[in-house]
């Protein structure tokens, strides 16, 4: 027993130093912990991967070179990142992120690079050679970067030179502007950056496909999502009539991740683009899209999206007898919002079709959300107004923090898509066939709510008095819940999740023809209808005259809304007290 103690020990050091022998760094040298995915390209680019001993979430080492991943860029984790003993942290971020582990081991030093232009790799490459004791070997490698951009340029040089413009995405795209390193990228290559054109102070700028035709790029280099996407977003480019690109089909698709991150990749990059920019390359098929069918479609989107949210919040309303409920309120919205997430990253992992898995898992996460609020709020058989309230508050916020527990999940090259989405933003083309789907169920739901009007009317006056009259007050709570659910999914896969339309056109409406739910649920339906599209209209024209490319029309509709919920809560107090 006595040996057996001893030996514990021994064996304990043994194993920890195994461990320590098992790590890239060699005794004595630094040991780096990389906070970004370009630092992490360029130090094993430069032969410096054998100091790295801790990367991000998204940084990608070269085949067979892994690392231990000790978080990312918004999830500091101090005790993860000392796990690994570094001796420096290099970061484009702020070094007061990581004063929790300067703390506990002010030895740490935390380095900040800055990768914002082309110019700056050749300086972040020399600054990590002093950090690292290795002037000579970053010298000769930001000579190596500088020349490879040279020589690009020399060829390049005397030709006409294009306009060029770099998206990411599609139906809700996101260009480069003049201030980043891919309009530096660009210029060396022998383009004009036409994403200069795009209004906006950002260097990505959100932007629509009308911006993009006004700046009338002649080449559009489009970075696709995956490699299954690559060829239907160079057919969604190819298709607009409008599109110089189009017309002369000098559109690309590139899937490297590297256009996106700023690190000695873009040497070889440079002479890629340079060879794109400079091609005579032409289209297969004469585009079929055009701007004035896009607007058309995408008004018919926003008239549906602003009819279900307005006839659901006049069926709520009524329902409750509380006018403060509708579907965002109650976190049904919401709800449906977690299911239009999942069917995105669904489709994006999978063969499975947007308009398929989209509305299905959006109308399961809206009736799951209705069943529990409605829970919460019943009291032996009753609806508490408030509770339902309380209780959509509560559902909100669970439903907040399922999709940022999706975006943990997602490729960050994918979150710019999805916060487009969440932002309640139509997009530029609209497929047909989600438009069919969700189109049929708002029509089939609006029609089941205007259909039993007549017993919203008479539940006003109590469920005693509508029972006694005939109405089945359970089925019409759970008809109506049926019907908001599908009609809010159709609702947020089309736009994402739209706040306070069906707070507000139940209300205009009730002022305008009374509080007859036969004639409301249709007016409302069609108010909605007509509010959403002229905000579609509003949020595109507007865009510019506040420096930015376009509005999200669910800012500009949670930005009226929110005083209007103000005043009747507080309105609904006043009447309580008296």
């Amino acid at each position: 027993m006595r040996r057996l103690l001893l030996l514990i020990p021994t064996v304990l050091v043994v194993c920890a130093s195994c461990r320590r022998a098992s790590t890239p760094a060699r005794s004595g040298a630094p040991r780096v912990v990389s906070f970004s995915p370009a630092i992490t390209t360029i130090l094993f680019d430069m032969g410096l991967g054998q100091y790295v001993v801790g990367v991000t979430t998204y940084c990608q080492p070269p085949a067979g070179q892994r690392r231990a991943v000790v978080g990312d860029a918004f999830s500091i984790d101090s005790q993860r990142i000392l796990a690994v003993r570094p001796t420096v942290i290099f970061t484009q971020s702020s070094p007061e992120k990581f004063k929790g582990v300067r703390d506990i081991d002010p030895s740490v030093r935390v380095v900040q690079l800055r990768l914002e232009r082309l110019a700056d790799v050749p300086a972040a490459i020399r600054r990590i050679g002093e950090v690292l004791g290795q002037e000579a070997l970053a010298a000769k490698a930001a000579r190596r970067f500088t020349a490879e951009l040279e020589s690009v340029r020399r060829r390049v040089a005397g030709r006409p030179r294009p306009r060029v413009l770099f998206v990411m995405g599609t139906d809700r795209p996101t260009a480069a502007g003049d201030d980043n390193f891919v309009a530096d990228l660009i210029r060396t290559a022998g383009g004009l950056n036409a994403g200069a054109d795009i209004p906006g102070k950002t260097r990505w700028r959100r932007t629509h496909i009308d911006a993009i035709v006004k700046a009338a790029p002649d080449v559009l280099i489009c970075q696709s999502l995956s490699r299954g996407q690559s060829e239907r977003a160079r057919r969604y480019w190819l298709d607009w009539k409008e599109l110089p690109a189009a017309r002369t089909g000098r559109v690309f698709v590139v899937t490297d991740r590297g256009w996106t991150i700023p690190s000695t990749r873009l040497a070889d990059l440079a002479g890629e683009l340079a060879g794109m920019i400079h091609s005579t390359h032409r289209a297969a098929s004469a585009p079929s899209r055009s701007l004035l069918l896009a607007w058309v479609h995408r008004l018919l989107a926003a008239g549906l999206v602003g009819a279900a949210l307005a006839a659901a919040g006049m069926a709520l309303q009524g329902l409750l007898r509380n006018p403060l409920a509708e579907p965002y309120v109650l976190g049904i919205s919401s709800g449906a919002g977690v299911g239009v997430l999942l069917g995105l990253a669904v489709s994006a992992w999978t063969a499975l079709p947007g308009w398929l898995s989209t509305p299905v898992l959006a109308f399961v996460g809206a009736i799951i959300t209705c069943a529990v609020v409605y829970g919460i709020a019943q009291r032996r058989g009753r609806l508490d107004p408030y509770a339902l309230i309380l209780s959509g508050v509560i559902v909100n916020s669970f439903n907040a923090a399922i999709m940022l527990t999706i975006y943990l999940y997602v490729d960050p090259h994918r979150i710019a898509d999805f916060a487009h989405w969440a932002m309640g933003r139509l997009p530029d083309s609209t497929d047909l066939t989600l438009l069919a789907v969700c189109g049929g169920c708002v029509l089939v739901g609006w029609a089941v709510l205007v259909l039993h009007g007549a017993a919203f009317n008479v539940l006003g006056l109590g469920d005693e008095v509508a029972t006694a009259t005939g109405v089945t007050v359970q089925r019409l709570r759970l008809v109506t819940f049926a019907a908001v659910g599908v009609m809010t999914a159709a609702a947020v896969a089309l736009a994402g999740p739209v706040a306070f339309v069906g707070l507000i056109v139940p209300h205009i409406c009730r002022m305008l023809i009374g509080p007859d739910h036969r004639l409301g649920l249709l007016v409302s339906g069609l108010v909605g209808a007509v509010f959403l599209a002229g905000a579609e209209v509003l949020c595109r024209t507007a865009g510019p005259l506040i420096g930015v490319s376009l509005i999200p029309v669910g800012i500009l509709t949670a930005l009226a809304g929110g005083p209007f919920f103000i005043y009747l809560l507080r309105r609904r107090f006043g009447e309580a007290r008296a």
